[in-house]
């Protein structure tokens, strides 16, 4: 008892509790920005949920940062892209009785 989730001791909960080697192949990608990094923690966190406070040791655990991979996006994509960021602007700005 007492033990930190992230390292799958026994209060851990959540996926990690399923299987102890899973912390090792889940990973989530992030931009090497430091503020998407800890969200990408805290993402990880909530979908495994995992105990503690600080964010820090699950971000060196189980985030992996390639800015590379995340800035390659192929041209042809744009316009899709385009065209749902003009349907959620147009969700989200809707007066709410129109819902």
């Amino acid at each position: 008892p007492g033990e930190d989730a992230a390292t799958g001791g026994p209060s851990a909960t959540g996926l990690l509790r399923l299987h102890a080697t899973q912390r090792h192949d889940f990973k989530v990608y992030s931009s090497d920005e430091g503020r998407v990094q800890m969200s990408a923690a805290a993402f990880a966190r909530g979908l495994l949920d995992l105990e503690g406070g600080s964010l820090t040791p699950i971000c060196v655990a189980l985030v992996e940062t390639d800015s590379q991979m995340l800035d390659d996006l192929p041209s042809a994509a744009l316009p899709f892209i385009e065209e749902e960021k003009q349907k959620l602007y147009a969700r989200i700005t809707q007066p709410p009785d129109e819902v």
